[in-house]
């Protein structure tokens, strides 16, 4: 799934404010982490992962390992150490971001 135009630049201004909810550390791309990263993406639709400066693990690493994951997780941007991903939420109640995507 690729987002474009403007529901990736929605998508990117929402995310702008926002702090890094997971840290990818010296531990790299583990079972635990990528569960963590799913479970967190389930509830908010939009996280942002920051790559810290101890980790061996590049940007494209983690947006390969999150398609083996999880295929509806979608890359929306990187900026040096941080990304910013998304995911519409199973559950109706945590949808927020992805009600005003179907409206664009």
């Amino acid at each position: 799934m690729i987002i474009k135009g403007k529901k990736n630049r929605y998508l990117r201004s929402q995310a702008a404010t926002m702090k890094p909810a997971i840290q990818v550390g010296r531990d790299g791309l583990s079972e635990n982490l990528l569960n963590q990263l799913e479970i967190l993406i389930n509830k908010d639709e939009i996280i942002k992962v920051s790559l810290l400066q101890n980790t061996m693990v590049e940007p494209q690493d983690l947006i390969d390992a999150l398609n083996d994951f999880d295929d509806q997780i979608v890359h929306i941007q990187t900026i040096g150490s941080k990304m910013v991903l998304y995911k519409k939420a199973p559950k109706i109640k945590n949808r927020k971001y992805s009600i005003e995507l179907e409206k664009m």
